[in-house]
């Protein structure tokens, strides 16, 4: 009896896709080897997953298996078409955007079952099990009593960026001046080379999706060095609900680059080991970011942050 093929896991190929999108960023040649490590820091997963993503890669000839084990990227990532999704994790994104929608709107409740919202989409009861893990992953939503799902309407309500703004104000820069912050120079390193990339570009050309990746990991390498357990958790968990969340204004590309800027100066401050002035600057770049208003004068960059050329 022959036996039914395994089916991909969506998430591996979205993680499989971003492997590739780090290797582009970073201007990985075919040939380099892929560090299973240093990728698990860069996409902020365990090594497990990643071997799940690399596998894939393999089974596309995307990477080739190295003689002293791992893998070794076998083509240009830049020159290479994005990795087809599965129809399994179209339908995912889709519930997963629809319930926030409908959650933000106040068309749903915050306690809903998985039957509830297989009824209300029409679709298969894996999908909408996917897309509630999905958002359990970014603290959006968390298992309840019985068949119960509690959505956190909190995180997505109206004054919901104000509040976030509050609680990283009075957490991200003490994170920086705990006793048993240590500094992840890899992850730093590779942070540099995307922040530089962004550096190089204009209000035209500005990539935002590189911006918003690199400002993630930035944000995350934070959390993840502070030494203390309870405070990365909270604010890992803070991060990927504010990434998760869709975000309630434009803002201008000369605001990403300022930030950008004020990223690079942070991160030099930590490599330095000037954890006092890195929190300073911490206090003042979630200040400016609350603002989102590029000031006229010297364009919105205060003296702390400008940077001379290198």
């Amino acid at each position: 009896m022959s036996q039914e093929p395994k089916r991909t896991n969506f998430r591996h190929v979205e993680l499989a896709q971003k492997i590739l999108d780090v290797a582009g960023e970073r201007g990985m040649l075919p040939g380099e080897r892929l560090a299973e490590q240093a990728l698990a820091s860069l996409c902020n997963v365990s090594r497990t997953p990643i071997r799940k993503a690399l596998q894939i890669l393999a089974e596309r000839e995307l990477v080739t298996a190295d003689t002293d084990g791992g893998y070794l990227l076998a083509i240009d990532p830049v020159a290479t078409a994005r990795l087809e999704d599965t129809s399994e994790g179209e339908g995912e994104n889709e519930i997963y955007a629809a319930i926030l929608r409908d959650l933000s709107a106040g068309r749903i409740g915050e306690s809903q079952t998985i039957a509830a919202l297989q009824r209300r989409y029409e679709v298969p009861r894996q999908t909408v099990q996917n897309a509630l893990m999905k958002l359990a992953e970014e603290s959006l939503a968390e298992r309840g009593s019985g068949q119960q799902w509690m959505l956190k309407q909190f995180a997505i309500s109206g004054d919901a960026t104000a509040k976030s703004y509050e609680f990283r104000l009075a957490t991200e820069p003490l994170a920086l001046t705990l006793p048993d912050f240590k500094r992840d120079i890899p992850a730093m390193t590779a942070l540099r080379q995307s922040m530089l990339i962004l550096r190089g570009m204009n209000e035209t050309t500005f990539d935002r999706k590189l911006f918003d990746r690199t400002d993630f990991d930035f944000h995350l390498l934070i959390a993840r060095s502070c030494g203390n357990p309870f405070m990365a958790e909270a604010l890992t968990n803070h991060h990927r609900r504010r990434r998760a969340t869709p975000p309630t204004v434009h803002i201008n590309a000369f605001r990403l680059m300022q930030s950008n800027l004020e990223h690079i100066q942070i991160l030099e401050q930590i490599e330095r080991g000037q954890m006092e002035l890195a929190a300073d600057l911490m206090r003042v770049h979630i200040q400016l970011s609350q603002t989102q208003r590029p000031r006229l004068a010297g364009r919105g960059v205060p003296p702390a942050f400008k940077l001379g050329a290198r």
